[in-house]
């Protein structure tokens, strides 16, 4: 009982400070964090409860459902090695629901501390690339015009670390406004500066996916609070922040000008090596083609890699290796590696959340999925680590605690015959 309460006080804190930096700075920490937060899941709170918390959770079976299509493509995967890959990227959706009651159990002033080491990682996280940009400040806008970015964290995904910083400023921005019970004084005000600051530096990175996640948040939250005088001063002064930008950030406005051009430049047949949306679109055509071919079953998730290979090498020879990507939509992706019945299915799961009793009263919890949905239309974002575990572990997070903090929930370890059901 004595270690149970140990592991439950400081084991799983200190795995979520692994997993977290593990996600802006090292893959291997951050599964060395996963497996730290199953096992003391398990010796704190028990296999048996934990299967029966997520046996009575929409949500959470959900998550699970994602993990489990392409497990059962394996009846129909050749390629054993590669369906092992994706099946290993793909464990946070199983380990972190199944951890969700652990979670739940961290106390109040713990989750406090866990969540300004959060909030400090990520201001350190921004500065660090604002501070390389300001560094190499003519080359990296210069690169701007040529499909480049400044230099970020997560290995230098900017996609995924786009996604995940307009994720906590549609956090931050829920919680400054409807939560602010959940601050002290001095937290409140921290909150609202690196609300602003995540802002000003989604602008200057200029990601599509980040400026595309922050705006549909801003529009979401003044929809939910549209009466409010102030929110509609608000909303009408948002609409400046990207003329600001096009004249003050010369990343954002460079980033403009290449995607026009890229555009157009796609747009009549054109291909020049190394830029973005030529590549995605002929991954459109590579996944139809698939689908096509493979309607009921699709390729399964193991041979999916390999079918693509084929495509490419036969209808586009002149690609280079890494700019042969897989399907670039969930949808049509799921589709074409588990067939069209199973991404029914898919569709099905990620679209339930926005329906659920409780939650779909929550900007954040909406802001969350409607982004994920979002960027599941152009990107990837379930098949990469960092994609999946911020879909994952942001979700869970923002469904057991919305504003910072959970309702009517025990912080105590109890015997496991006890239930403790989400709020």
């Amino acid at each position: 009982m004595q270690v149970a309460r140990q592991l439950q006080r400081y084991g799983i804190p200190f795995s979520l400070v692994l997993m977290w930096s593990g996600v802006f700075w090292s893959r291997a920490l951050l599964s060395i964090g996963m497996g730290l937060l199953v096992i003391c899941s398990l010796l704190t709170v028990g296999f048996a409860e934990n299967w029966r918390n997520l046996r009575r959770s929409p949500y959470l079976i959900c998550l699970v459902t994602l993990f489990l299509i392409p497990l059962i493509t394996l009846a129909w995967s050749d390629d054993l090695r590669w369906w092992l890959k994706v099946m290993q990227d793909k464990l946070p959706l199983l380990c972190i629901p199944f951890c969700c009651l652990a979670l739940q159990r961290i106390d109040e002033g713990m989750r406090r501390h866990l969540l300004r080491f959060a909030l400090a990682v990520v201001a350190l996280s921004v500065a660090r690339s604002s501070i390389g940009y300001l560094m190499n400040y003519r080359e990296v806008t210069e690169a701007y015009l040529k499909a480049k970015v400044m230099a970020v964290d997560m290995h230098g995904d900017h996609v995924r670390y786009g996604w995940l910083m307009a994720l906590i400023f549609a956090w931050l921005l829920h919680g400054v406004t409807e939560q602010t019970a959940s601050f002290s004084r001095r937290e409140y005000r921290a909150a609202i500066a690196l609300t602003v600051v995540i802002a000003i530096y989604l602008h200057l990175l200029a990601s599509k996916t980040g400026l595309m996640g922050m705006y549909l948040s801003l529009g979401i939250w003044v929809l939910y609070h549209r009466r409010k005088v102030w929110v509609r001063w608000m909303a009408a002064g948002t609409l400046l922040l990207p003329v600001l930008a096009w004249f003050l950030l010369p990343t954002f406005r460079n980033r403009l000008k290449f995607i026009r051009w890229d555009f157009q430049h796609y747009t009549r047949g054109g291909y020049t090596e190394g830029l973005s949306d030529t590549p995605r679109v002929l991954s459109f055509d590579a996944g139809r083609q698939l689908v096509e071919a493979h309607p009921w079953l699709g390729t399964g998730f193991g041979d999916l890699r390999g079918s693509m290979n084929d495509w490419y090498g036969q209808h586009a020879p002149f690609m280079k290796e890494y700019e042969q990507l897989l399907p670039s939509n969930e949808v049509l992706l799921h589709a074409a590696a588990a067939g069209i019945p199973l991404t029914v299915l898919f569709l099905a799961v990620i679209l339930i959340p926005f329906g659920m009793p409780g939650h779909r009263r929550s900007a954040a919890w909406i802001s969350f999925h409607a982004m994920a949905l979002a960027g599941f239309m152009y990107e990837i974002g379930l098949e990469t680590q960092f994609g999946i575990f911020i879909y994952a572990f942001m979700g869970c997070w923002v469904w057991l605690f919305p504003g910072g903090r959970v309702r009517g929930v025990s912080t105590e370890i109890i015997n496991p015959s006890s239930k403790i059901t989400p709020p």
